[in-house]
């Protein structure tokens, strides 16, 4: 395994508009592995894994052959309109990803491939033992009620925006042994994260760039200021636990 990737697994949950991509963006930006791979369902990864779009997967396979052990920059939009073609070309790129080994893996909208008791068997073979490859996988979905549960069950951290349906909040809640009512607590650009590996829950906002949030009201004199003010930028700022 490289240096400067530690293989794990994030699962992104949030309903359109809430933040999601935004924060996968920022983990892309930070983690600066030279190794990525992503599944760009909507075209939208291009400043972070570069201009480059992949037409078909033997020209995934060709660069991951060409690069061998150095840098990496894959960005794959499946060209399939129907489910079976769509599920095909996901466990197609999921094979070349173990096969490329020690890189970060981007799967955008799960729930387009994989439903609560099925997936592909390269993607469940990568959530179960990727991480034995040096993969770090980063699964997005706006539905996580509908994907496959082997990947929620085996998350090392889930990030988790606003979820405006019951069922999908109850099912984020059971994968990170939290209260629904947290979930639902959530407001625009906030999030919920649970870190498996510290078993610390932390809580704050990911703006898009330029938004200005309303300012928090002042509050009396003598109590507290809260840290999540939403008038701040988050962003960068250090997570804080939650209540």
């Amino acid at each position: 395994m490289t240096a400067d990737l530690e293989a794990r697994i994030w699962g992104v949950v949030g309903a359109s508009g809430t933040g999601k991509g935004i924060w996968i963006k920022d983990q892309i930006r930070r983690l600066k592995s030279p190794r990525i791979i992503v599944w760009d369902f909507k075209k939208e990864y291009e400043d972070a894994a570069g201009k480059r779009l992949s037409p078909t997967l033997a020209d995934v396979r060709a660069q991951v052959i060409a690069a061998g052990d150095g840098p990496l920059r894959v960005r794959y939009c499946p060209r399939g309109a129907g489910e079976k073609a769509l599920r095909k070309e996901f466990e197609g790129l999921c094979e070349l990803v173990y096969a490329a080994e020690h890189c970060v893996f981007v799967a955008e909208e799960l729930a387009n491939v994989t439903t609560p008791g099925w997936a592909p068997a390269a993607w469940r073979k990568m959530t179960t033992s990727g991480r034995h490859a040096g993969i770090h996988i980063i699964g997005a979905t706006q539905t996580p009620a509908l994907v496959d549960k082997t990947f929620l069950g085996n998350c090392t951290l889930i990030h988790a925006g606003p979820l405006r349906e019951y069922a999908h909040r109850v099912a984020v809640a059971r994968s990170m042994d939290i209260d629904e009512g947290r979930l639902a607590k959530l407001v625009k650009f906030q999030w919920l994260e649970k870190d498996f590996d510290s078993g610390e829950v932390t809580t704050g906002f990911t703006y898009p760039k330029g938004f200005k949030a309303a300012p928090t009201p002042r509050r009396a004199s003598g109590t507290s200021t809260d840290s999540l003010d939403p008038g701040r930028e988050p962003t960068d700022a250090p997570k804080v636990k939650a209540r």
